[in-house]
């Protein structure tokens, strides 16, 4: 499977557990633009970190996982936080 094969799963880890220095969000906390069913409130003016982010092999390893363990894994696997 490649990484174009991978679907999003909407979870809203990545917009919780990595930085986005363009907003001024540190890593472990929420996007402001990230609505609670785990899409971005603001799509469509979103930084180009965001919309050049594409889900790999983590994102469906830890897919059946809950929000905080999915934290919790990607800030163990890359050293965050």
């Amino acid at each position: 499977m490649s990484n174009s094969d991978i679907k999003c799963h909407m979870c809203g880890a990545c917009c919780i557990a990595y930085d986005i220095s363009t907003l001024n969000k540190p890593a472990g906390t929420p996007c402001p633009h990230l609505l609670p069913d785990g899409r971005c409130g603001d799509y469509e003016n979103r930084p180009q970190v965001c919309r050049s982010f594409k889900p790999d092999e983590i994102c469906e390893l830890i897919s059946t996982c809950t929000l905080e363990e999915k934290i919790h894994i990607i800030h163990k696997i890359y050293g965050l936080k």
